[in-house]
């Protein structure tokens, strides 16, 4: 082979320029090219150069020289490592290839740096729709979002959002933010009676001197949602951080080694949980192999509740659990060991800062007055706002004011003030949005419906819940449920639990055993005792008991 080529220099360099040949991005070529081509368009030039009809080699072998050429195209990709990864991995292998081993990194100090990402489950999951007849009918969800805070050294899950959007939106993001200053709480789960590993928790779980813990630097990939003009005001505000994106920083956009920590989580998180699940979509098309993660949601009623308590108890015990990469401690022992004895001062988040995140600010003109015989009002995110002290304020008619939504799932409720800061107590607002809490993104997505004119809202009735029963009765829709019906949900469950209390909690649980041992006619569900999770989901009745072998459906209770 070598001595073939030696005399042919012309065939050898022609030879050599089609196997390093590199991709071009905007010229049509042919990308792979086997063995096998190569053999056959080098056969070619010998033979137009008589080799075949002098019977020279390769002519006069069997194979006709094929495993020399295959030796020869290994030993020239070998010699030249940026077209073997082209040749193998295509333009991504290429541009690995500029990625260090990670030892010319900078050394990082404790809560210096964290790295921020979203993640989209790998799996499916439903939502049980109550019917107008009785029961209840299962229905998909689009594929569900999770957006984690990590701290590069302790490799610590600081905080943690899980999004039922379709899409992540910059509001998923300040919810992350903000519960990784926040404290957190284990949550009841309904599939295991000790889900948590002992000392399991975020990194708030450490310690009373991690609470509201702040950071120095937040990569991210930059996603819009990520890098827009709003969360860097939340981060330099409320953290005191900088946003480190593909602009102002050394990485690049969609790059996995610019993000190791992140995207090794996101990896463990998807081999260790949802994909070992049957009803999981695989990281790639490919994975299914035939299943039907759709069906087995339907079949066995998975809601995406039930995805929430399980993202929740992976995500806590990850902290709990021995990490390789910090010589086999638990990332939460290891952030107090280096709290302990490191050498920066900790900053932590003012309460009142971190709570104002959703505040939500505009100025509104006074409509209304005397002249018009209506009490003075606001129009404000597609609501009429007032209150008393505004009715005897006819000198702020056709003037602005300041109103601020300063709680993000119940906009009932709105602050008002004038331009020089003068308060104006409590805005409330009117029908039909002032009866079941909800946040502004429900209150947009459900006017939207209405211009639509998908539904209709009839007067003095409840907007949110004239939503969820529209939502519900298009059980036979082959669509996903829209976002906003799933928000409504969450914001109503947490409602209801915080306005129930433990207490009462306790005792009705408390009262329903009493009535189920007792042999008087006329007992839950036919003389059996309603469990604790049936309790505590209003709506349920004798309908959503089930047996403990399945997941019983849930229904949020109405506020009214």
């Amino acid at each position: 082979m070598q001595t073939l080529l030696d005399g042919h220099p012309e065939l050898r360099a022609a030879f050599n320029a089609r196997i390093l040949a590199g991709v071009s991005g905007k010229r049509l070529v042919e990308t792979r090219r086997s063995r096998r081509r190569h053999c056959a368009w080098f056969l070619e030039q010998l033979r137009g150069l008589g080799y075949e009809a002098r019977s020279e080699w390769p002519f006069n072998t069997s194979s006709q020289g094929y495993f020399s050429v295959c030796r020869y195209i290994d030993s020239l990709l070998e010699a030249d490592p940026r077209s073997l990864a082209a040749a193998t991995g295509g333009p991504d292998l290429v541009t690995k290839l500029k990625t260090g081993d990670g030892t010319g990194r900078p050394t990082l100090k404790f809560m210096q740096r964290v790295e921020m990402d979203a993640h989209k489950l790998d799996g499916r999951f439903c939502v049980s729709l109550p019917l107008m007849g009785g029961g209840f009918q299962e229905k998909i969800v689009h594929r569900l979002w999770v957006i984690v805070i990590l701290e590069v050294v302790s490799r610590a899950v600081v905080g943690y959002y899980f999004s039922v959007r379709r899409e992540v939106s910059s509001d998923d993001v300040l919810r992350a933010i903000k519960r990784a200053l926040g404290r957190w709480c284990p949550r009841p789960v309904s599939f295991s009676d000790t889900p948590y590993l002992p000392d399991a928790g975020l990194l708030a779980a450490a310690g009373e001197d991690f609470v509201g813990l702040c950071w120095d630097e937040t990569s991210v990939d930059g996603a819009l949602a990520e890098t827009c003009q709003q969360v860097r005001d939340a981060l330099r505000d409320a953290v005191g951080s900088a946003l480190l994106d593909p602009k102002t920083s050394f990485s690049k956009r969609r790059s996995k080694d610019d993000r190791p920590f992140i995207e090794a989580f996101f990896r463990n998180l998807a081999g260790q949980g949802f994909q070992r699940l049957s009803s999981t979509t695989g990281a790639k098309p490919h994975d299914r192999k035939g299943k039907e993660p759709e069906a087995v949601a339907l079949a066995s009623r998975f809601q995406y509740e039930y995805a929430e308590e399980l993202l929740d108890v992976l995500i806590a015990n990850y902290n709990a659990t021995p990490h390789r990469g910090i010589a086999n401690r638990t990332p939460l022992a290891y952030a107090r060991f280096l709290a302990q004895h490191g050498e920066r001062n900790p900053r932590h988040a003012d309460p009142a800062v971190v709570q104002a995140l959703f505040s939500v600010r505009k100025r509104c003109r006074v409509r209304g007055g005397a002249e018009v015989g209506r009490a003075p009002f606001v129009e404000f995110y597609y609501s009429r706002y007032t209150n008393e002290v505004l009715h005897n304020r006819q000198d702020l008619v056709g003037a602005e004011i300041w109103v601020t939504c300063h709680q993000e799932d119940d906009c009932r409720v709105a602050l008002a003030s004038t331009l020089d800061g003068m308060s104006l107590g409590v805005l409330r607002a009117a029908p039909p949005w002032n009866l079941s809490p909800h946040s502004l993104t429900v209150r947009a997505a459900v006017c939207q419906a209405c211009t639509r004119g998908q539904l209709t809202i009839p007067a003095g009735a409840d907007a949110i819940e004239v939503f969820l029963r529209y939502v519900e009765s298009q059980t036979n829709h082959k669509l996903p449920v829209h976002p906003a019906y799933l928000e409504a949900r969450r914001i109503l469950a947490a409602a209801a639990n915080s306005s129930i209390g433990a207490t009462m909690f306790d005792a009705a649980a408390a009262g329903a055993d009493v009535a189920g041992r007792a042999p008087a006619t006329g007992s839950l569900s036919g003389g059996k005792v309603a469990s604790r999770r049936s309790l505590q989901e209003p709506g349920l009745g004798a309908r959503g008991h089930e047996s403990e072998s399945t997941l019983p459906p849930r229904r949020m209770a109405q506020s009214k």
